[in-house]
């Protein structure tokens, strides 16, 4: 049974977890072409640049929404660097490439594309 005051402290306490939420609004990473898909940077690093960049399929997606969601978790984790003075090694995560493979937008290091 929930109790009436369990459903205040959750609500207050928990903290919003961004990158569930970036996960879930991008779920659905279907595409008929290269031109559906593309990235978004998620995360950050201690001396800069995102953790990693996800595929997304832009039909399936608010992508303001998206942005937003990116964003917020970007400060939450540059912030979360600076109270804590973590320093990282700096080592730059290189943006893949995405494309469309078998209906699914895709992040890979190569482009699939034959040259």
């Amino acid at each position: 049974q929930a109790g009436s005051n369990d459903e205040s402290t959750t609500a207050k306490s928990k903290p919003v977890d961004y990158q569930q939420q970036i996960q879930a609004a991008i779920a659905d990473k279907s595409c008929r072409s290269d031109a559906d898909c593309a990235l978004v940077e998620v995360g950050a690093k201690p001396c800069g640049g995102p953790e990693t960049y996800e595929p997304y399929s832009k039909p399936n997606v608010d992508e303001a929404r998206l942005q937003e969601l990116a964003a917020a978790y970007k400060k939450e984790r540059q912030d979360y660097f600076k109270e804590n003075q973590i320093m990282g090694i700096c080592v730059v995560t290189p943006k893949p490439y995405v494309s469309c493979v078998n209906n699914q937008c895709v992040a890979s290091e190569q482009s699939l594309k034959i040259q």
